[in-house]
């Protein structure tokens, strides 16, 4: 097979603009880099369980190019502002693409326990092995040409994206934000590297979880029950407030930010304001109120005399609505090169109205525990998140969830979630060499 890789970013060492990154991209490479994944047939195959994306999302979330018009549409991601390298490859095969792969390397992205430049190995797509194979190749090269003395991945930017390649899970269906790929990527990987760590889905459903459930029922602390202790400390859990989005976005910011970075989350980077708005943006459009909590505690030297201690979000899976209509008036479809073709954005708002249509009767049979942490450490607060959000995904009749992602270092959320539920999906970061 004749293989022609094509690198799209104009200046991939980036034009500073106001201290600030930018990377110049054609909205038509943009678009035709965000299409690669629909040209693999092993995805339109009886074993895939792939869920396509949101057209116009995914050219928002890629676009690392800020100057014109860009910046309204479709959007831009302000990930891309503290980039040092950005490059986007599209391998093509007689005209046709057979692949992808991006290579960043991220200004602020430190690691505990290594120092020194490292690359990143992203959006990772490849018809077969050869094409998957000279993509990682240009890749590697173009990263250790400047300078990186690490190289890791694929991850969509870091773990506060989407982390690692799935290697076990792939006759589950991906819920919102969850990597998938076909099974073959894992033999290519292999042959340029070594597990760096891996994280895990735990799939849980009202049979698997209700023993650990009756069990914080019955946990008492000190003759009280977990939440009546709670109380006692001061520590209360409310559901978040949607009118007040904004205000609730910043502490759930301040917890991510201060509990995940610690040794047990690796490939971490704290959010930029901007990042987490960009981020919670996303969100709002398919977040319920039911599955948002919030824990504070008094404290009368603080404003509005409460701290935050601890967040849960746990987002409804969109992805089943994708799947229906896909399904149903999609199963051939592609996007084209063109940013502004009707039939793709037709697409786009099918998704979109079906999307709220769902919100407004809370009609989810399935989601993803998506963020879980807490500032305050053995004294059940982590619990008690759970039992609330097992509660009220009781009342809204779903199934199941999937809490991830979660990584093997992270001991103290894989050992509840093992009694909770079982591993789904397998996702392994590569250290490249």
């Amino acid at each position: 097979m004749s293989i022609d890789i094509k690198g799209l970013i104009i200046n991939p060492n980036g034009a500073i603009e106001d201290e600030n990154s930018r990377f110049s991209i054609s909205l038509k490479n943009l678009k035709r880099f965000i299409s690669v994944p629909w040209h693999i047939s092993w995805y339109k195959s009886p074993k895939s369980k792939k869920i396509f994306p949101i057209v116009l999302q995914e050219m928002m979330d890629l676009n690392p190019d800020y100057g014109a018009l860009k910046k309204y549409l479709p959007g831009f991601n302000p990930f891309f502002k503290h980039l040092e390298f950005l490059q986007y490859y599209i391998a093509y095969s007689n005209g046709t693409p057979v692949g992808r792969i991006a290579a960043i390397i991220d200004k602020n992205y430190k690691e505990k326990k290594f120092e020194g430049k490292v690359g990143i190995v992203s959006l990772f797509e490849a018809e077969n092995v050869e094409a998957g194979e000279s993509l990682i190749k240009l890749a590697m090269n173009d990263l250790k040409a400047n300078k990186t003395l690490k190289i890791i991945g694929p991850m969509r930017f870091n773990a506060s994206g989407e982390a690692g390649l799935l290697i076990d899970g792939f006759d589950i269906e991906p819920m919102t934000m969850e990597p998938y790929n076909p099974p073959y990527y894992k033999d290519v990987f292999d042959k340029f590297g070594e597990k760096e760590n891996d994280w895990y889905s735990f799939i849980i459903d009202y049979n698997s979880v209700i023993g650990y459930i009756n069990k914080i029922h019955g946990l008492e602390l000190n003759g009280n029950s977990i939440e009546d202790h709670l109380m006692n400390a001061n520590i209360t859990i409310r559901e978040a407030v949607m009118k007040d989005y904004g205000n609730e976005i910043s502490k759930i910011k301040f917890v991510y930010n201060a509990a995940w970075d610690s040794v047990e989350h690796p490939q971490f980077e704290k959010f930029s304001d901007e990042e987490f708005d960009y981020i919670a943006a996303s969100l709002k459009t398919i977040a319920l109120s039911d599955l948002i909590f919030i824990a504070e505690e008094k404290c009368e030297s603080c404003p509005g005399k409460k701290e935050i201690v601890g967040v849960s979000v746990t987002i409804p899976n969109v992805n089943n609505i994708i799947r229906g209509i896909d399904s149903k008036y999609y199963k051939r479809f592609v996007p084209s090169d063109n940013p502004f073709r009707v039939s793709d954005i037709r697409r786009d708002l099918k998704i979109l109205f079906a999307t709220k249509d769902a919100l407004r009767v809370k009609s989810f049979d399935s989601a993803r525990i998506f963020i879980l942490g807490t500032l305050k450490k053995k004294i059940g607060l982590d619990a008690l998140l759970y039992k609330k959000t097992f509660e009220s995904g009781l009342k809204l009749k779903m199934k199941y969830s999937s809490a991830s992602q979660i990584a093997d270092t992270n001991r103290n959320m894989v050992n509840p979630l093992m009694r909770m539920g079982q591993i789904g999906f397998t996702w392994r970061v590569y250290k490249l060499h």
